[in-house]
């Protein structure tokens, strides 16, 4: 170890140069991994297990889903339709009116 003056306080810095040569990477943890061939098969279930599962748990699911009575849906579905048409005839006027204008601005007629 080397001591050394820090030249802002003026106290003794201990510098420790013994690990400057170590590998510090995680390749050398000194674990081996297991081998495919010491895993067991048994840690992981089958494939018709795990879609059995699959399905249980989306029906599951699906019994805890809060859902809309027939009332609410068609109430819903009226003010969808509503507004659709709605637009729908906005974006016709407003085309109706460029196409006037397109009309006017070039002086002759569609045909």
């Amino acid at each position: 170890m080397a001591n050394n003056k820090n030249v802002e306080t003026g106290s003794d810095v201990v510098i420790n140069n013994s690990l400057g040569d170590a590998q510090l990477d995680s390749k050398n943890t000194g674990d081996p991994k297991p081998s495919k061939k010491q895993k067991k098969k048994s840690d992981k279930p089958g494939i018709g297990s795990r879609i059995k599962t699959f399905f249980k748990e989306i029906f599951s699911e699906l019994k805890k889903v809060n859902w809309p009575t027939a009332k609410k849906v068609f109430s819903q579905l009226g003010t969808v339709l509503v507004v659709v048409v709605v637009f729908v005839a906005i974006v016709m006027a407003f085309d109706s009116l460029c196409g006037w204008l397109l009309d006017l601005l070039v002086g002759g007629t569609a045909a």
